[in-house]
């Protein structure tokens, strides 16, 4: 059983496989007016919404240990981060754990670590 991407950032979540690990997840936002057969459906379904959509899709980032995953996005927000000096980074990683400490205490990660702590035994 997979769990659905619970947010963690802006542009990050988390998710669990149900038995042994959490998976990142990456927010993406996509233009159905891009797709190849975009054309081909609207003639099918002249109704369809062109309306960009955001959905979450997983990246090979498997992790043992939620704080792993977390400690993850932390790398990934820092790698993408665009500031010019080290009092912008410091900023920005401060808001990063702001974000991870008030998704922690928005959402309940305990059935996954019970189930995460079974399956070691």
């Amino acid at each position: 059983m997979k769990t659905k991407p619970l947010p963690i950032t802006h542009n990050y979540a988390i998710k669990s496989d149900g038995i042994r690990n959490f998976q990142l997840c990456e927010r993406r936002v996509v233009d159905p007016t891009k797709s190849p057969k975009w054309a081909e459906k609207v003639s099918k379904n002249p109704g369809l919404d062109p309306s960009p959509y955001e959905k979450w899709v997983e990246i090979e980032s498997y992790h043992g240990r939620l704080e792993s995953a977390l400690h993850a996005i932390v790398v990934r927000e820092t790698l993408q981060f665009d500031g010019d000096s080290v009092t912008e980074l410091k900023a920005h990683l401060d808001d990063i754990h702001e974000l991870i400490a008030q998704s922690m205490e928005s959402h309940d990660f305990s059935a996954e670590i019970a189930r995460f702590k079974v399956s070691e035994g």
